[in-house]
């Protein structure tokens, strides 16, 4: 056990849940579109872009399964989605159940962000089997070139899906919410991320059909004349959707101290000149507080010295995904070096809301001796 670990999901109170609980055994709507979820899926719109549609799932590899089957659905059978090595399994995981196949491109070496060149290499070498993009922004911070990754995929026909899991409560660089750009932009709320329900997601879109079409996904595909089209058991639980309402409140607060998590680690860093913070993490909801090692081992020694002073530290995302054994024969663009590389020196610190000082005292002092190797 560590004495900071690297998530401690706030949760509302659990006097508050019980009762909550209690309403929900009682009026025997458990599930199914109930009233919970039909105001937690309007508050969700209202917090990124009002009147947009929201589709809530159970979790949110199921969301972008849903999302994939139901913007890919015409696409060929060979087809290929464009996504970042360096991102969570989960996402190549979806094309593939999808029934599509990934093609890995490279990282900005800066920015960590996926690489618009190699996206563009992508569509230069497989031509009509790229069927669409899964941008992914990276620990939930909306890309500096959304606006391009927009107009590529405008320019080859093809849809551009955003996986922003850990992005709900970010805001893009250019000022607007993570969650209105794109065809669709998927968020997990998942007990590790910053807006935490336990288990959930959604995904946010403009286009009303395939919105109806997503919700009926998580009903089985039943329409009026039974399972009108494939779809599976996905739906998010009142259980749930009433914890999201209650996270709502506070959530600004709760944005605000773990942007202050980061600014404390960053000018540790900062003043050490060991490594380099992540950009425009500060407009991010914070999962976690990412620094990129000049070196390897040094990167090494700074996990190993904060996790023998109680702070779970971690390295995300290792192993990435074209390392790991079911996506070792895919597809990719070029080398990847730069996420070979990033993956190797990268280290993520524990920001959640009430960070003891401890924690940032413990990272000075590795910082301190690192230096006086």
């Amino acid at each position: 056990m560590f004495e900071v670990p690297f998530i401690r999901p706030i949760l509302p109170p659990g006097h508050i849940i019980a009762g909550d609980v209690a309403e929900i055994v009682a009026s025997n709507w458990f599930t199914n579109f109930g009233p919970h979820e039909k105001k937690f899926r309007v508050a969700i719109a209202d917090r990124v872009r009002p009147g947009a549609e929201v589709v809530t799932f159970s979790n949110a590899t199921l969301a972008l399964i849903g999302v994939l089957k139901v913007f890919f659905e015409d696409a060929r059978r060979d087809g290929l989605v464009i996504v970042p090595s360096f991102t969570f399994a989960a996402g190549p995981e979806a094309i593939r159940w999808a029934g599509l196949e990934p093609v890995f491109i490279d990282i900005e070496p800066v920015t960590v962000q996926p690489s618009l060149a190699g996206a563009a290499s992508a569509f230069d070498r497989y031509g009509d089997r790229i069927v669409g993009i899964l941008l992914c922004n990276t620990f939930g911070i909306g890309t500096t070139a959304i606006a391009e990754w927009e107009s590529l995929a405008q320019e080859h026909q093809v849809p551009l899906i955003i996986d922003s899991a850990a992005g709900f409560g970010s805001v893009y660089p250019d000022g607007s919410p993570v969650g209105a750009r794109g065809d669709c932009e998927v968020f997990s709320f998942h007990a590790t991320k910053p807006f935490a329900i336990g288990e959930g997601g959604a995904a946010v879109l403009d286009d009303h059909e395939c919105a109806d079409r997503l919700r009926r996904f998580t009903n089985f595909g039943f329409g009026s004349d039974g399972a009108e089209h494939l779809g599976l058991n996905a739906k998010l639980q009142e259980f749930n959707a009433v914890i999201g309402m209650r996270q709502m409140v506070g959530f600004e607060e709760a944005l605000q101290d773990r942007r202050a998590s980061l600014e404390r680690f960053r000018g540790l860093v900062e003043q050490s000149g060991l490594a380099t913070s992540i950009p425009d993490a500060e407009l991010s909801s914070v999962c976690f507080s990412s620094f990129v090692f000049a070196d390897p081992k040094m990167r090494d020694l700074a996990l190993q010295g904060l996790r023998s002073r109680g702070i779970e530290a971690r390295v995300y995302y290792s192993p990435p995904v074209h390392l790991q054994p079911v996506f070792s024969e895919s597809e990719r663009v070029g080398t990847l070096a730069e996420t070979e590389s990033t993956h190797r020196r990268i280290l993520a610190l524990p920001s959640f809301v009430g960070m003891p000082d401890f924690a940032f005292h413990a990272f000075a002092a590795v910082l301190r001796e690192l230096k006086d190797l």
